[in-house]
């Protein structure tokens, strides 16, 4: 019930629901990348993905400076939520 309720309160977010619309659509994306498209600042952006990644909805890699960002499309919560974006 707490990891339910950890990720239904990450997306209840705008900035997150479009971070996540746009690693649907484009992924993987560089942290900046995501900033970017979104039209938010690198450090907030960070924040947003971290809440995501605390509850497994995205998945991270560091390749030298870069960070990339993924969906976890095997997360039953981010499964759905997609099938209700379209």
């Amino acid at each position: 019930m707490r990891e339910l309720t950890k990720c239904l309160k990450a997306v209840a977010n705008e900035r997150r629901l479009k971070i996540i619309q746009n690693l649907e659509r484009y992924e993987p994306l560089t942290v900046s990348d995501i900033a970017a498209r979104i039209g938010l600042s690198l450090k907030s952006t960070s924040k947003h993905v971290q809440k995501l990644v605390d509850c497994d909805l995205v998945e991270r890699t560091q390749k030298s400076l870069e960070v990339w960002c993924r969906l976890n499309h095997k997360h039953y919560i981010l499964r759905s939520l997609l099938s209700h974006l379209h």
